[in-house]
């Protein structure tokens, strides 16, 4: 495989020299081509969408004092198409470029054009690239394509800085390196993407047996194909062709069981050989997609992050793009919470008060309230109305209905201070979004993998065990001395301010990276992957 993408590579270097010597022209004849640019656009009319979308910004680029001709004096322009062609190693799809089109221009420039239409195939270039820096920086598809009311917050290219970045760089492949995600994780996925594009190059994935379950001391044919499908994984450094199920394949086994999120052992189960089976264009798919959904997350957002994988019921906290931490997080009723959201994070409240939703108070407590109010007051339930307390017994309880009372949900508020009963648990986070995104506090997995309030927020998420997420999430400088545990045990309600610039992400990956940089396939059991594919192939070309 090696020395084929060296040969690759040579024959992209060899395009893009020669694009250089037949498309490079001397200085006066780039200033009449820039001249030509600037007063087509100045012109009133409009111009062809891909030119006209972005028109004030491509104006300001060639207009400016360090404005110049970027493709037609250049080799970028047959290195643009070339990389529009392999826009998949990028996790896009080259279908959505025109790279046709713009071989046929590029052509036509020895054909006798007039001064504008040579201006215009050095527009119609700068459009679409800026269409595919948009689509590697900031997506594809926006998230509310997907989830209409979902909230993230609106990231697109400034087109300008995008051509001035290219015009500095050296050459196309340095700009598209530095403008892509500045993300650790989006790398990997990205060499991991280059990688099985290489084995389907070859053929795809080696099958295994459906029925074949091997453990360590095995023989036989089943074996060796075993060996050669976990070295296409990279989990074997090489594929010796040897029958025996050895220490090494048993290791690269446990590997393969930790990758695709199964117990990990050395055993090869029926749920093993499913997850290696499983084609490798829905692997591609996954990859692909997982690094669209980072293109959603603006850059301002990724410096700390804490991203909450929905579906796969985890978090994980990074800083400067690099996975440092990792948890155990579980989406509030999982088929009905399609929470995709970035927000800050201002604080964390130990011991938090709920605020009691009235659909609570009427199926829950009007029963209660009517046998004996104080009961319920003992329990610590406080109503409010216009900011000062009203005892619960004061009120006719036993005379009220649930449809009676929620004519005075705008009039009255309960709450509910940290107890057995509060759902939020020891702790909550305090988000700018709040609305969009609710985090709080759960004592422990719940069973079977699945929670669910009816009560709390449709968007919200449990975190199990985050006293250590706590120790990164709070402002170091305010952190008890006595550690975070201690201070929980005191039992009262306090509010420490989070991390200055702390983001919290909630969407869904079904693939990602883990802190050491392993990577994982998750299940998606709720079929995220395939509503974004469906929305990424139904897009319009451009």
């Amino acid at each position: 495989m090696a020395p084929k993408r060296i040969v690759l590579r040579m024959a992209s270097v060899f395009i893009g020299v020669l694009a250089f010597a037949l498309t490079t022209a001397s200085p006066s004849v780039a200033n009449n081509v820039l001249q030509n640019v600037q007063h087509t656009l100045s012109q009133p009319d409009r111009l062809p969408l891909i030119v006209e979308k972005r028109r004030r910004e491509i104006s300001a680029f060639y207009n400016s004092e360090d404005g110049d001709v970027l493709w037609l004096d250049t080799g970028r322009a047959a290195l643009l198409i070339d990389v529009m062609k392999s826009a998949h190693l990028h996790g896009l799809r080259s279908e959505d470029y025109p790279y046709e089109l713009l071989e046929t221009k590029l052509k036509s420039l020895g054909a006798g054009l007039s001064p504008s239409e040579t201006a215009w195939v050095e527009l119609l270039f700068t459009g679409h690239f800026l269409d595919f820096a948009n689509d590697l920086r900031a997506g594809r598809v926006t998230p509310r394509v997907l989830y209409p009311d979902a909230y993230m917050p609106f990231h697109t290219i400034n087109g300008t800085d995008a051509l001035e970045r290219l015009k500095a760089a050296e050459n196309l492949a340095e700009f598209l390196s530095s403008w892509q995600p500045p993300d650790d994780t989006y790398r990997l996925l990205q060499t991991h993407l280059a990688h099985l594009y290489d084995i389907k190059a070859e053929s795809g994935f080696t099958t295994l047996e459906t029925d074949v379950e091997l453990i360590p001391g095995a023989e036989g044919e089943g074996v060796q194909l075993l060996r050669r499908r976990l070295f296409e994984d990279n989990l074997l450094q090489e594929d010796t062709g040897s029958e025996l199920f050895d220490k090494r394949l048993a290791f690269a086994v446990a590997q393969a069981k930790h990758r695709y999120v199964l117990p990990v052992s050395s055993e090869v189960t029926g749920k093993l050989v499913w997850a290696l089976n499983l084609p490798i264009d829905r692997r591609i798919e996954q990859v692909s997609n997982a690094m669209e959904r980072i293109r959603w997350v603006p850059p301002e957002f990724s410096r700390v992050q804490l991203f909450i994988n929905k579906g796969e019921n985890q978090f994980l906290f990074s800083e400067n793009g690099r996975v440092v931490m990792e948890g155990a997080a579980y989406a509030n009723c999982p088929d009905r919470n399609y929470a995709n959201t970035a927000t800050a994070v201002e604080a964390v409240t130990f011991h938090p008060t709920w605020q009691v939703p009235w659909e609570f108070l009427g199926k829950e407590l009007l029963a209660r309230l009517k046998n004996d109010p104080k009961q319920v007051e003992s329990a610590g339930y406080y109503l409010r109305r216009s900011g000062a307390d009203v005892p619960l017994a004061s009120l006719p309880w036993r005379q009220a209905t649930e449809r009676s009372i929620k004519k005075f949900s705008g009039e009255f508020r309960l709450y509910l201070p940290s107890s057995e009963e509060n759902p939020l648990g020891n702790y909550a986070f305090r988000l700018r979004q709040d609305q969009k995104l609710a985090l709080f506090h759960l004592d422990s997995a719940p069973e079977d993998d699945i929670y669910c309030n009816p009560y709390l927020p449709k968007n919200a998420f449990g975190i199990v065990d985050g006293l250590d997420l706590l120790e990164k999430v709070i402002e170091p400088r305010v952190l008890p001395a006595g550690g975070l545990e201690n201070r929980l045990a005191r039992g009262d309600t306090i509010t420490f301010p989070a991390r200055s610039g702390l983001m919290a992400v909630a969407t869904h990956q079904s693939v990602w990276i883990q802190h050491r940089g392993a990577i994982r396939f998750g299940h998606d059991p709720y079929l995220e992957d395939a509503r974004l594919t469906a929305a990424l192939t139904g897009r319009k070309k451009p």
